[in-house]
């Protein structure tokens, strides 16, 4: 694996998907498996009891959990069969002193104002204060952890340069090896879209959602460097890999 993290608002969902599609490598968002690793954890306390106890214990009990996750994600990784390529792991469950089996990670550490950002885009406006007090908690304990054993953080400001960022991103991380194109390329980017599939239908039914709303798919081309997406529902995703148009398109 290679990782990045961060707390919400650092860009590293963003930063992730691109550099995986332009360098051929594997990308291994966490959070497309969060059903899949619940279904393989012990019962979790609910998030609001946790925040109700203050933002310490908060993100202690994050910290507690991604160290459980951890375990599912290598498993997860390791299930992908991908040799010598590495997978582009994008989350906040990997924490500098956890991280001594991943030669190349990077960090990425918004500011209090793009996290709030964040936050108020895709979470429940009622535990948003107790969400950014945590946090804080938990930005600080990366940065001290980077600082006592030489990882690398980048800083993101309120008004981030996001090319020059991907960029620091990429240097640290090196040149990887990458996918073939072809065969192997087009079955590991289905094997990330079934992911996003299964996620989504799993979120709906949780919640309840009459109908999701339409996200990005990757292109199963196979062709190195394609950054093609499309945007769906996940029945809309299975009918139009039936057709054939995410493995020949003009756009390719």
């Amino acid at each position: 694996m290679v990782w990045i993290g961060g707390a919400p608002g650092a860009g590293k969902s963003t930063i992730a998907r691109d550099l995986a599609r332009r360098t051929d490598l594997p990308l291994h968002p966490v959070d497309l498996w969060t059903y899949a690793h619940l279904e393989r954890l012990p019962p979790l306390r609910p998030l609001a009891d946790d925040l109700a106890e203050g933002p310490e214990y908060a993100a202690d009990a994050f910290v507690d959990i991604a160290r459980l996750r951890l375990e599912l994600v290598v498993a997860d990784v390791r299930e992908r069969g991908l040799g010598d390529v590495p997978a582009v792991v994008e989350g906040p469950q990997l924490f500098p002193s956890m991280a001594d089996s991943v030669p190349a990670a990077v960090w990425l550490l918004p500011d209090a104002e793009q996290t709030r950002r964040a936050r108020e885009e895709r979470l429940d406006r009622g535990h948003l204060e107790s969400l950014l007090a945590r946090d804080a908690v938990l930005t600080e304990l990366v940065r001290r952890e980077a600082a006592e054993r030489g990882r690398a953080v980048i800083e993101v400001s309120a008004s981030p340069d996001w090319a020059v960022i991907a960029r620091a991103v990429a240097d640290v991380l090196g040149v990887l090896p990458r996918l073939e194109p072809g065969a192997e390329l087009s079955r590991q980017r289905r094997y990330e879209n079934l992911a996003a599939c299964r996620q989504g239908r799993l979120w709906q039914a949780d919640i309840g959602l009459a109908e999701l709303p339409p996200y990005p798919f990757a292109c199963e081309c196979g062709r190195s460097g394609c950054a093609v997406t499309w945007a769906g529902t996940p029945d809309e995703y299975d009918a139009r890999r039936g057709e054939g148009w995410l493995t020949a398109h003009p756009a390719c």
